[in-house]
């Protein structure tokens, strides 16, 4: 079966799974987080291999992205060489065990990043402009000049490809020769040395003579693996890169696991990191293709390219990065999409930081992947701050939108993300720091996480094991591990949502790319890296989020695909088929070409709406705002299904809500579906609208029906169950619960005393304290609990009346350091990880004495602290030997203790049904 065939048949099953009224949707395999898994110098083994994919699955990780990097320091002798036998003989046991326990196994194309190693000879690496300017007079020209490149770390590297020589008038250049195309019938002639002599100068006239030069960047692959090290390649030169393939057909074809009927099995998704090619603006055909693309020589505009002179040079700037952006995405992107998919792969790119159309690059691939970069502020009630600590994110939603749109408008169903790159510094993210950058990835058509990442380490290396410099740490070793499993559930019912249906957003807006190429910069080639779009593209910028603050959604188009997309039944619709209300032309759109300013006009008079500009009244004309989204704060995503419409929808401000709001799609029944506790609850609606009712960084999914609902098979999430504590839904109630709501007017302290002891710690913890009330752990009179990492079980007994006992209760934790899991009676209820940390009680509670046990777990970073403190020397790893959020050398024997258990006061709060609203 080819990838698009086995990719409907998976949507047509998915759409039939969530079809079902009342239930989750069924998860396919991508629902589940994934993971990029770091290979540190590839030094792995079998039965540590089996251990750490044991804890993944257990945990709920549901992909690995195999990356080799670089190694630890003395263990050279594990270390398995890139794609020799040894390592594809690892590299199959991961296979096969993960098909054993529901692991996709992914592949980096490559050791570290960019795509390079050993066989990029330095003819076939990333190449760059060098270039000669002086002026002579045509005397000295018919006698010579010397025009050989004056950098001596260039002069190995650089051949001569052109040389040119401007007649100057007045100052200004009036005509140009190429001297290269005079040679030996022009009388021009260049010696070994780099004289040049041209006998047919004009003795007095002036000329500006430039040559130009290809260089190498020298750039070596970034965080090479053993066996991986060498030049990062020429992404322009399609034999190169083609050439780069070879090794792993040969590896595949020599080593490679098969399946039943003899075919070789390859990963489930070949991956390429962001575009970090540094520097590489040119390569060795870059005249020809230029003239062959563009239609003009470059050679006569070289002035006015490198900015030289004084001109209108921009549109020589834009086609020669237009032409750029041409050649890596034909020569690099397309070709290896269409490789991999001869081998039965999937392509997963991360586009950004290319100098080219992001939506083309993005589009040309199976899954297009964006990166969240640093935690977005966004003020949520509770959140645990750190100052000092985090990283702030640099991107937000425009940027988020470039993968979704391009997955979007063709009709690609999953977006990938590189998800929490630095948050924080090592050894101090938590789940509950995660999770409202997660729900903004999830608003903005994300569906398809990977976390960066997790570390393969020997189950036996001494604590915290093998680290990779990045501060994200989804891993066994890392105290969170102990509640990330409640964590990733939620991811996986999220997306087996977000993976439903398909997109439904108002607006196409085109993408102003020229203009965005016109700018002069810094550098000849413009990189679309993360970093710097809010230098690149402000206005674009501007334009989405004012769309987005309007209350409506939109994708991106490029040329390419507007040029395909059609106007049918009063919508427009894109060569795969989706369809929007009407196209948006930002106001700085001023360099689109005739051909799509011909095609925009045959749209326009079929009766397409085209708006110029993101004025509120032309948006709101041709397309009704979402009132969800019109809520300071809240953000929603809406998708269609089979059976209607559902929306993701996140309280990301600091305020909670309980409001009506009108929806935009019409409706016969709705759910709630709680991705926290796999709660599913009715729905109050009337003719002014549903109840919304979503705590500060609360998230829920609201499915509607095209056609009214039975009652079955509806309930609040289990509670104290045996056995899974998930959250599957109670199955069987006669009636839908509803909603709950806290009732503050009724509310209980919890005010002890409590008893603390330590369920497991490193360094382990014996004593038991008594609290008269609450106090985090590392304020204790206890050298060990000071420094502990692990779990810590408060305890007290909590005593009720009849009529307290009859009421329904929610427990209120406060300031929670970092995740809880809580029990009453003996009774798991669930886990509180995130903010609000709150956990529904339900009717747990009895008459008289009620043990009440909370179970807390800390993050690692007093652990990590005292190991500086005594400078145990777990920093032991090649390359960047672990840095601190602004790269730099760190140690962490001077920081304060962090905070670890709980941090405030515990209260029940009554669950009451929603009676009052907010307007």
């Amino acid at each position: 079966m080819n990838i698009k065939a086995s990719s409907l048949l998976a949507i047509t099953l998915l759409l039939a799974a969530g079809a079902m009224a009342q239930s989750w949707p069924t998860p396919q395999a991508e629902a589940k987080p994934g993971a990029r898994w770091w290979w540190m110098g590839s030094a792995v083994s079998k039965p540590d291999l089996e251990w750490n994919m044991t804890e993944y699955s257990k945990a709920g990780i549901g992909a690995l992205e195999v990356t080799p990097i670089y190694g630890v320091v003395g263990n050279e002798a594990q270390e398995l060489q890139y794609l020799s036998a040894p390592w594809m003989d690892a590299f199959k046991y991961a296979q096969a065990k993960g098909q054993h326990d529901g692991i996709l196994i992914d592949m980096n194309l490559g050791t570290g990043w960019p795509f390079g190693g050993p066989e990029i000879t330095i003819d076939d690496a990333a190449s760059k402009l060098v270039y000669v300017d002086l002026t002579a007079m045509g005397q000295e020209l018919r006698s010579g000049i010397n025009i050989s490149v004056r950098e001596e770390k260039e002069k190995p590297y650089a051949q001569l490809s052109r040389v040119m020589a401007y007649v100057v008038e007045d100052g200004k250049v009036t005509s140009s020769t190429s001297l290269l195309s005079l040679k030996d019938k022009g009388g021009v002639m260049l010696s070994d040395d780099g004289t040049l002599s041209w006998k047919k100068a004009q003795k007095k006239q002036t000329y500006r003579i430039l040559a130009a030069y290809c260089s190498k960047t020298r750039q070596k692959v970034k965080r090479a693996a053993p066996g991986g090290e060498g030049y990062v390649m020429d992404h322009f030169d399609r034999d190169v890169v083609r050439k780069y393939f070879d090794k792993y057909d040969a590896a595949f074809e020599k080593y490679g696991a098969q399946d039943k009927d003899g075919n070789t099995v390859w990963p489930h998704t070949l991956f390429n990191d962001s575009y970090e090619v540094y520097g590489a603006d040119w390569t060795p055909t870059l005249f020809e293709e230029f003239e062959k693309r563009r239609g003009y020589k470059l050679e006569d505009h070289m002035l006015e390219l490198l900015g030289l002179i004084e001109d209108e040079g921009e549109q020589t700037l834009v086609d020669y990065r237009e032409t750029l952006g041409e050649l890596l995405l034909e020569n690099f992107t397309e070709q290896w999409t269409e490789w991999a998919h001869s081998h039965g792969a999937k392509t997963r790119n991360q586009a950004h930081g290319s100098p080219a159309n992001l939506i083309d690059v993005y589009s040309a691939v199976d899954i297009p992947e964006i990166e969240g970069f640093g935690l977005s502020e966004l003020g949520i009630k509770g959140l645990r701050q750190d100052p000092g600590n985090t990283r702030k994110n640099d991107s937000d939603v425009s940027m988020f939108k470039y993968a979704s749109s391009a997955a979007h408008i063709n009709g690609k169903p999953l977006v990938s993300s590189e998800t929490f790159t630095w948050l924080t510094e090592h050894f101090r993210t938590s789940l509950s720091q995660c999770k409202p950058d997660l729900d903004l990835m999830f608003t903005c058509g994300i569906n398809n996480v990977y976390f960066h990442g997790t570390t393969f380490s020997p189950k036996d290396d001494p604590w915290p094991g093998y680290k990779f410099y990045a501060s994200i740490d989804m891993s066994p070793t890392n105290s969170i591990w102990h509640d990330a499993p409640y964590f990733f559930k939620y991811i996986e019912r999220c997306q087996s949502f977000l993976q439903m249906g398909e997109p439904d957003n108002d607006f196409l807006v085109y993408l102003p790319i020229r203009d965005m190429l016109a700018q002069r910069t810094k550098s000849l080639i413009m990189q679309f890296s993360i970093h710097d779009m809010k230098k690149l593209a402000p206005d674009f910028i501007k334009s989405i989020l004012s769309i987005d603050a309007a209350g409506f959604d939109c994708d991106y188009i490029s040329d390419k695909y507007l040029l395909g997309t059609t106007f049918e039944g009063g919508l427009l619709k894109t060569a795969a088929g989706t369809r929007y209300k009407a196209l948006i032309i930002p106001s700085h759109s001023g360099r689109i070409t005739e051909a799509v300013k011909s095609h925009i006009e045959s749209l326009k008079a079929q009766g397409a709406t085209i708006i110029e500009g993101t004025d509120a009244t032309q948006l709101a004309g041709a397309a009704t705002a979402e009132p969800l989204r019109l809520i300071k704060g809240v953000r929603a995503l809406r998708r269609k299904n089979p059976t209607g419409y559902h929306y993701f929808i996140a309280n990301l401000s600091s305020e909670d809500v309980m409001k009506r709001v009108k929806l935009t799609v019409e409706m016969k029944d709705a759910r709630w579906f709680d991705p926290m506790t796999g709660g599913i609850y009715s729905v109050d609606a009337n003719d002014k609208g549903v109840l919304l009712n979503l705590r500060s960084g609360q998230s829920l999914i609201l499915q509607t029906y095209d056609a009214p609902l039975s009652e079955t098979c509806v309930g609040a999430p289990s509670v104290g169950a045996k056995g899974d504590h998930s959250g599957s839904p109670l199955q069987g109630r006669p009636e839908p619960a509803p909603l709950p709501a806290l009732n503050p007017q009724v509310e209980k302290s919890i005010e002890g005393p409590w008893t603390l002891s330590f369920v497991e710690s490193a360094p382990r913890v014996d004593a038991t304290f008594t609290l008269p009330s609450l106090q985090t752990w590392e304020t204790l009179d206890d050298d060990s609990a000071k420094i502990a990492m692990g779990t810590g079980a408060y305890t007290t007994t909590l005593n009720l009346t009849a009529d307290e006992a009859s009421r329904t209760w929610a427990i209120e934790l406060g300031d929670v350091r970092e995740s809880a899991r809580v029990y009453v009676n003996g009774e798991l209820i669930g886990c509180a990880w995130a903010a609000p940390f709150s956990l529904s009680l339900g009717q747990t509670l009895k008459e008289g004495d009620n043990e009440i046990r909370i179970e807390v777990t800390n993050l690692p970073a007093n652990r990590i602290a005292d190991l500086d403190r005594k400078k145990v020397g777990w920093r032991k790893f090649k390359d960047t030997n672990v840095v601190n959020i602004n790269y730099k050398k760190v140690d962490y024997a001077d920081w304060s203790p962090v905070p670890s258990g709980l941090n405030s006061s515990v209260k029940l709060v009554e669950i009451v049904k929603n009676t009052k609203t907010t307007e």
